[in-house]
């Protein structure tokens, strides 16, 4: 990034004399005779003032800084190490030292030969260097959608991936954790689902290098920037790894002449967070239960078992990190090693990492500058988790414990005698205690990842230069599961372990030669290259039962029960182009053209061809808005493009699977039809934009766009009797269409203190346009969604809830019959299989998102507070299902009605509830009733921080210090009736567990620099 910040100082300071130098020969004629009058004069009483002007931030020498005697025209310019000599004739003379992207400075010469300055780069500046595509530009000469992000606006909350980071900070990006629990991931959709069957998740791209589709693993204390590509003129390089957007990660490197140690240290406490959702105490479940339960009498009062209290904890959050930057002209290295631990609000979870980062830049010669990237981590799971399925669902009336504090099981000798010495039952529908199982039984894992890059640039002239990246990462894992035979689980196979061993490896290749050009007002970009990347996974389980308590090796299984593997290959090359043109920096345009082959496809259809073409308009640099002194920016830009989307297996191959045995041999059974013919999903997009700032305190940036996703690989359903269940073909399509918009006001601006503001808010309206045939079917991984045509992907498809009948206290639904003259009739009806499934007009993905940031800065306070809001979605809550279930599961324990809710008692009422009846009225089976309005406004973080004083620093002998205090989730409003909305209920997560809601958080931490 500096090396291109460096090019773009060099082409300034080549058009500053160019400018200079026209303004000498138009005056030359009418300044001649009186500057030889005065020349005299002027050498007798004109001091010649010598200096040098850096970057204040980074320590670099600034080459094209203009310094100008203010009130004349008489200046001079920065040389290549950022020197300069000016002659002054006045003592009292002020030199104003200016350059694109740098606040302008005034110093008065009071006499001094020697003045040394520093520019403080400019924070509203339109020219700003950003990262983009296989490169960086100025912000002014950008014509794709991209947002840029650096590291003051990504490290308020406190969390392990980086996907989390960006949650409501960029218009556009709707990123949502999947779950609370320490090291969950994050899903990210960049405007909107544009795949029926194939990823969703943008790409992401660390220094250059493409990781895939999930959230690289690097420590968010090593993240220098991050720029999000949106539009085709932005990704259309990366091909069809770039159908969903794209995520350029840059980590951070050390700066020329500085020597740098910085000490950061995180510490804090993590809480539950139930929501809106709570379960009844005993005496609250038996008032509940008097009214439909003959069988409850007042003994269950006797015990009140708080099972979520049991399960709970304060959990503890820390993060340290260490690491050193510095160099010389030769050299340059940035160390950094980072631990990071969370210990979950659920007991028995804990997530560790430990990781480390080496950046490398030599300047070997010249020409030639060698790029060393190497990195890793290293993470383990102790999962003893306690459940949160049963601390919902486990009655208050059973006991957890026996009287001298061990588990109480009631299938357990010594729980059936403590139950039948007290004349005691157990409630729960499982007669089960989660809590024994719990002290045995166990999960643990642990990985490493190591990645390393080298590259490098030759500089061949000037203009030319070639460059090259070269990338490999290794991953290994781990896995085990252990059931001790002294558990339930475990009875079975008189106890079983499990363990499953996995590899990954990626390569990856880069080679480009890289145009940078000046022809007076004119500036050619330019580039092509080559690139391949090859990924290689395998994996292997076992399991063996009959395990002597405690020992944890295979080899002392008794017997071998499963073994597994899997392996899977996969490639793809690419021919690149790009050209970027820009005339006197106002009239802008881009186009590129990307070829890339993979291995998805069969020979004939193996190839695809991507492309764009951006055009941009500098108005605020034409002469006719020159006096308009309110208009500090007005830039448009349109782009339209062309990306793909590849699945990530062999859907073009016919072939068997040799996973069954006959007879005591292998056996084929056919498992996947060909299709040769299948081909590249395509994203066709559009995007205009317009980007304002104005009187100097306000930007705005509003993008429209329309993005058309054709060709989508669906799986078409076969009759049984060929064989196979499908076969995949290119069928479907999607559109979405929106606008984003970015505000950003400096709202108070005084010496000491400061509020900046920026919102953004996004609108997207997904639609699926054409299937096979016009065939819906249900989303195979929700079966209350049905993708069908004309409606939005994650349409919700249910029997339509319609409350209940006053008269009787029974549920209604809707009932819609077809007329012979083809017009529906809508009744209600009692009985659920009479009820219609139909469309129920709301959908799984939001509407609207966007998000609130506010700094407040007062003398050497800061406070940022970070909101986030999404709106226009629902989710289906199927835990409601088992604790809303209007008596259905009696030995279930039920949530508390909220304040708007109402039960039926007697006729007349209206209510939102039905009269609970023994074994239910099947008013819980899936319908309407469980969709619920999942919008919410969260305080995603508040971050209090104070920079310690320099003279205290001084004192102190550090280079600067600063401490903070930060919390995080602290307010959601929301009408979700569970924990969160975010969330949602995921009774059928395997992966993620039951519902597990974002922790609050409260941090305290120090940053010290040496």
């Amino acid at each position: 990034m500096k090396c291109l910040r460096q090019v773009d100082f060099y082409r300034n300071n080549i058009k500053n004399k160019i400018r200079i130098n026209i303004s000498g020969i138009q005056k030359a004629i009418s300044l001649f005779v009186f500057m030889l009058f005065f020349t005299v004069i002027a050498s007798a009483q004109s001091v010649e003032i010598k200096g040098k002007v850096l970057d204040n931030d980074n320590q670099e020498s600034l080459p094209g800084v203009s310094i100008i005697i203010k009130g004349t025209t008489q200046g001079s310019t920065t040389d290549i190490n950022g020197d300069y000599t000016l002659k002054v004739g006045q003592a009292d003379a002020i030199l104003v030292f200016s350059f694109i992207g740098y606040e302008p400075l005034e110093v008065p010469v009071k006499g001094q030969t020697t003045i040394n300055v520093k520019l403080k780069s400019s924070t509203s500046d339109l020219d700003e260097v950003m990262v983009i595509a296989y490169g960086t530009t100025k912000k002014s000469n950008l014509t794709g959608s991209a947002v840029a992000l650096d590291s003051e606006d990504l490290k308020d909350v406190f969390v392990s991936n980086v996907a989390s980071m960006l949650q409501g900070k960029v218009a556009g990006v709707n990123a949502s954790s999947r779950s609370g629990r320490p090291g969950s991931s994050t899903e990210i959709t960049i405007r909107g689902k544009g795949s029926l069957s194939g990823e969703t998740a943008p790409l992401w791209v660390v220094d250059g290098i493409i990781m895939g589709n999930s959230d690289p693993g690097f420590s968010p204390a090593d993240i220098e920037s991050m720029t999000i590509l949106k539009d085709a003129s932005a990704t259309s390089l990366y091909g069809s790894l770039a159908a969903n957007g794209v995520i350029l990660l840059q980590t951070k490197r050390a700066k020329k002449g500085e020597s740098k140690i910085n000490v950061n240290a995180t510490y804090g406490l993590t809480t539950f967070n139930t929501g809106n959702f709570s379960v009844m105490n005993s005496q609250e479940l038996y008032d509940y239960q008097k009214t439909w339960n003959p069988n409850v009498t007042e003994d269950v009062l006797n015990t009140d078992t708080d099972w979520m209290d049991i399960a709970t904890q304060t959990g503890k959050a820390q993060e340290y990190n260490v690491n050193y930057s510095g160099g010389n002209e030769k050299m340059t290295a940035y160390l950094s090693g980072t631990y990071y631990n969370e210990t979950g609000v659920l007991k028995g979870y804990d997530y560790e990492r430990y990781s480390a980062i080496a950046n490398f830049d030599i300047n070997a010669t010249e020409r030639l500058k060698i790029k060393v990237n190497l990195s890793g981590d290293y993470r383990t799971i102790k999962d003893q988790q306690h459940s949160p399925y049963n601390m919902f669902t486990y009655m208050p009336w059973d006991e957890a414990y026996l009287p001298d504090g061990s588990v109480l099981h009631p299938k357990v000798a010594s729980g059936k005698k403590y139950l039948q010495d007290n004349n005691k039952g157990w409630y729960g529908r499982d007669e089960s205690n989660y809590l024994y199982d719990l002290q045995y039984n166990y999960g643990k894992s642990r990985s490493n990842n190591l990645r390393a890059n080298i590259g490098f640039d030759y500089k061949i002239n000037e203009w030319l230069t070639f460059a090259s990246m070269n990338n490999i990462i290794l991953n290994h894992g781990l896995t085990e599961d252990y059931e001790d035979p002294r558990s339930i689980v475990g009875l079975a196979n008189r106890g079983s372990l499990s363990e499953k061993y996995s590899f990954n490896q990626k390569r990856f290749t880069n080679q480009m030669l890289r145009i940078n050009k000046t022809f007076g007002a004119h500036v050619l970009g330019a580039f092509v290259a080559w690139e391949y990347s090859d990924s290689h996974y395998d994996d292997a389980t076992a399991k063996g039962k009959g395990v002597s308590a405690g020992l944890t090796a295979l080899n002392t299984t008794a017997e071998a029960l499963e073994v597994g593997g899997y392996k899977s290959e996969s490639a793809k090359q690419s021919t690149l182009v790009n050209l970027q043109y820009a005339y006197d920096d106002k009239y802008l345009a881009t186009a590129s053209f990307s070829r890339q082959g993979s291995s998805s496809f069969g020979s004939n259809k193996q190839y695809g061809n991507f492309w764009s073409a951006s055009l941009g308009w500098n108005a605020h640099s034409e002469k006719f808005l020159q006096g308009v002194e309110w208009l500090n920016v007005l830039k448009w830009t349109a782009s339209i493009g062309q990306v793909g989307n590849a699945p990530s297996g062999f859907q073009y191959l016919g072939f068997f699977e040799f996973a069954s045995q006959y007879n005591g041999n292998n056996a084929a059974t056919p498992y996947q039809k060909g299709n040769p013919n299948i081909s590249w999903e395509k994203v066709t997009s559009y995007n205009t934009a317009i980007n304002t700032r104005l009187f100097d305190r306000i930007s705005i940036n509003l993008d429209l766009y329309y993005k058309n996703s054709d060709d989508l690989l669906t799986k078409v359903k076969l009759p049984a009797l060929t064989g196979y269940s499908g076969v995949w073909m290119n069928i479907g399509r999607i559109t979405n269409k929106g606008y984003e918009l970015t505000v950003s006001p400096e709202i108070i601006k005084t010496s000491r203190f400061k509020w900046d503001m920026t919102l953004n808010l996004a609108y997207n309206k997904n639609r699926v346009e054409e299937l096979y045939d016009n065939k819906a079917y249900f989303d195979v991984h929700d079966p209350n969604i049905k993708i069908e045509a004309k409606h939005d992907k994650d349409a919700y498809f249910q029997r339509i809830w319609y409350g209940v009948n006053p008269a009787n206290g029974k549920p209604l639904w809707e009932k819609v019959t077809e007329n012979e003259d083809g017009t529906k009739t809508v009744s209600l009806t009692s009985e659920y299989n009479d009820a219609t499934l139909q469309f129920t007009g709301t959908k799984g993905t939001p509407t609207y998102t966007g998000g609130i940031l506010n700094k407040f800065t007062f003398d050497d306070f800061t406070l940022t507070a970070n909101i986030s809001f999404v709106e226009g979605i629902d989710r289906y809550n199927s835990n409601r299902e088992l604790f809303d279930s209007d008596g259905s599961y009696v030995g279930f324990n039920s949530m508390k009605l909220h304040d708007d809710w109402k039960r039926w008692e007697k006729p007349g009422d209206v209510a939102t509830h039905p009269k609970s009846l023994n074994g239910g009225a099947d008013a819980n089976k899936p319908s309407s009733r469980y969709l619920e309005d999942a919008s919410y406004i969260r305080l995603r973080n508040v971050t209090l921080a104070y920079n310690v004083p320099k003279n205290v620093s001084n004192l102190l002998k550090i280079s600067s210090a600063s401490v903070y205090v930060s919390a995080d989730n602290l307010i959601t409003l929301t009408n979700w009736s569970g924990m969160d909305p975010e969330v949602g209920a995921t009774r059928y997560d395997e992966t993620h567990g039951y519902q597990y809601p974002m922790a609050k958080k409260i941090m305290v931490g120090v940053k010290i620099a040496f």
